[in-house]
């Protein structure tokens, strides 16, 4: 979980200072905080989902359901955010139904990684920094096939 948090973060500071290909700034990863929570409370339908969202990711992403709730009420636009989770749990759960056996985690838990990737980035670019192990190029492309959304990076505030 801390090295899927670190990862995050990281990506988070290497891709968000950069302005038209160029790099403006360097972010110290120390110095990176959460943002404030902005919606006090969730819809029903909202926290449904993320209820799913944080069952697809439970075994790869060890955050509690409190926290992930309260992660996304940070969002400004939190159907925003819980949609790109969405299409990242749908194309999740098909890899990790063929991949289900209890030694496969690891191979899950990267996939979830470059998953996490793509949803900031290219296939290609999410494919590249996710130093992959476990999964050769040909199946990251199959895992990445199912993602249907278009790249979001992750905007940092200085």
């Amino acid at each position: 979980m801390k090295k899927i948090t670190l990862l995050s973060l990281l990506t988070i500071s290497l891709f968000s200072c950069k302005k038209n290909g160029e790099n403006n700034s360097t972010i110290n990863i120390e110095n990176l905080q959460l943002s404030p929570v902005v919606h006090e409370k969730l819809n029903q339908e909202q926290l449904d989902k993320i209820k799913f969202i944080h069952k697809t990711f439970n075994e790869v992403y060890l955050v509690t359901l409190e926290e992930t709730i309260k992660n996304f009420k940070r969002d400004q636009n939190p159907d925003n955010e819980i949609n790109i989770w969405l299409n990242m749990a749908k194309t999740y759960e098909s890899f990790a139904l063929k991949n289900s056996e209890k030694e496969k985690l690891d191979l899950r838990k990267e996939a979830f990684k470059l998953i996490l990737m793509r949803s900031m980035m290219s296939d290609k670019e999410a494919i590249k920094s996710s130093d992959l192990r476990e999964l050769n190029n040909d199946d990251a492309l199959e895992i990445l096939k199912n993602y249907s959304l278009e790249a979001k990076p992750i905007k940092v505030s200085h």
